[in-house]
């Protein structure tokens, strides 16, 4: 049987609906969910073809992050620019909604997650990655009315991801944590988070 031949745009739609498939399932499923034949079906394509687009089910993944991005970055905007809220309450509320993925269609790796893919990765694609981490940081704290010379974009990226990864992984992967606490754990940590920020802001400010 001869192949379908492809046109440019129609090769860039099925990229697009990969992306998608694939954040949408590590949102609400996970990793162990998402294989290659899973997200083929789901957006009509062979194997054979998939390999044409990407070179591992890793380098998908990866490029999904990048893709979701943009799109975060965005609704950290339009809540700064909400009449409705104040800067905490925007900040909080944005946290909240990257640490409920499976309810908000967020992606974040759990751990497990995260060490399946890194040993799948060449070091070149682990730091293009890292380096595309940074950038998104930065600009997500800018966005935030706090640029980098006030707080490392590093740390933060820490502090949230931590913060998202320990909550996914309750109780599955950790459990000896309490999970009948685990939302109030996500509103502490979040609300301690904020005020620091919050504090270095205000701080900034009076400097200028």
């Amino acid at each position: 049987m001869a192949l379908k031949a492809y046109s440019h745009q129609e090769k860039e739609h099925i990229k697009e609906a990969l992306l998608t498939a694939v954040l949408q399932s590590l949102a609400e499923r996970g990793l162990i969910h998402s294989s290659i034949d899973i997200l083929c079906k789901k957006v009509g394509i062979s194997k054979t073809f998939f390999y044409t687009l990407f070179p591992s089910k890793e380098e998908l993944i990866l490029q999904a992050l990048r893709y979701q991005q943009p799109k975060l970055l965005n609704y950290a905007q339009q809540l700064m620019n909400s009449p409705d809220m104040d800067w905490k309450d925007a900040v909080s509320l944005f946290l909240q909604n990257c640490c409920y993925g499976a309810k908000t269609g967020i992606a974040v790796l759990s751990i497990e997650e995260e060490q399946e893919i890194y040993r799948s990765l060449s070091q070149e694609s682990f730091y293009s990655f890292q380096k595309n981490q940074l950038d998104f940081y930065t600009g997500l704290l800018e966005i935030f009315g706090l640029p980098k010379d006030t707080i490392d974009p590093r740390l933060f990226g820490n502090l949230a991801l931590s913060m998202m990864m320990i909550y996914k992984g309750i109780p599955r992967s950790l459990p000896f944590l309490f999970q009948e606490v685990a939302i109030d754990m996500v509103n502490f940590q979040i609300n301690a988070l904020v005020s620091e920020m919050e504090r270095i802001k205000v701080n900034n400010q009076k400097l200028k």
